[in-house]
């Protein structure tokens, strides 16, 4: 499977789940620069709301310019590879930009998650899509390399947020990619459950193994039979 790469501002290798191959609608929306606020609790029951700073015109168009010249040499390092120091220069670029521009943000988010996917660092892909995505939630780039990094983890949590997470891409542009993630995702997850309720159930045999040895019994002594009406009951056996 192939792993999205796509980033803002520089042209993606194409890949079978690459954003870049949807229609104009599944683009981010246009820059949001509506204000919010932050939280910053006082107690469990006592809030305090602080507005985070709004710069003027001038100041604002000040910090997006130094912010985007710094994003354009991590989407050089990108090209060139450097995955790792071009996540230092994404990193750099966020702290510069104004905290309430949700569309400029939400870019360097997905642009340090296509780094880890390069890195081939899943979580840390899982982390910072859903950083992107907070800020834009119909964003397709992070959408599907969220999806595919939980698909690479393969956890049965994992694989549903994946499938979750195509099925809303889906919906946003239906291709027949995304269609065809969705059939191929509901097989691993199945797989995926059964393995993780048989190594619980072995888990908790062999802590029931260890209380009940003492006793000389185990867990193999205790059988559920059905009762017959809808229900079991315990039978023990030392054989």
């Amino acid at each position: 499977m192939a792993v999205l790469e796509t980033f803002e501002d520089t042209k993606d290798e194409a890949t079978p789940l690459s954003a870049d191959s949807r229609s104009e609608s599944s683009s981010p929306p246009p820059p949001a620069e509506r204000p919010k606020s932050e939280t910053n609790d006082m107690s469990e029951n006592e809030s305090k709301e602080e507005e985070l700073v709004r710069f003027s015109p001038e100041e604002e168009a000040s910090l997006l310019a130094q912010s985007d010249e710094i994003k354009q040499k991590g989407n050089v390092l990108f090209a060139d590879k450097d995955y790792e120091t071009a996540i230092d220069k994404y990193t750099e670029a966020l702290s510069i930009c104004p905290k309430y521009l949700d569309h400029p943000r939400s870019v360097l988010w997905s642009n340090i998650s296509a780094c880890n996917a390069k890195l081939e660092k899943w979580t840390d892909t899982v982390e910072t899509s859903t950083k992107s995505l907070k800020l834009q939630p119909k964003y397709m780039k992070p959408l599907l390399r969220r999806a595919q990094a939980n698909e690479r983890i393969g956890t049965w949590s994992s694989l549903q947020a994946a499938a979750e997470d195509y099925k809303l891409a889906h919906e946003i542009s239906p291709t027949k990619e995304t269609s065809l993630a969705m059939i191929r995702i509901q097989p691993k997850i199945e797989e995926a459950q059964k393995k993780e309720t048989a190594e619980m159930l072995g888990k908790l045999k062999e802590l029931g193994n260890g209380i009940l040895r003492p006793f000389g019994l185990s867990t193999d002594m205790f059988k559920m039979q059905p009762d017959g009406k809808g229900g079991y009951s315990m039978n023990f056996s030392k054989n």
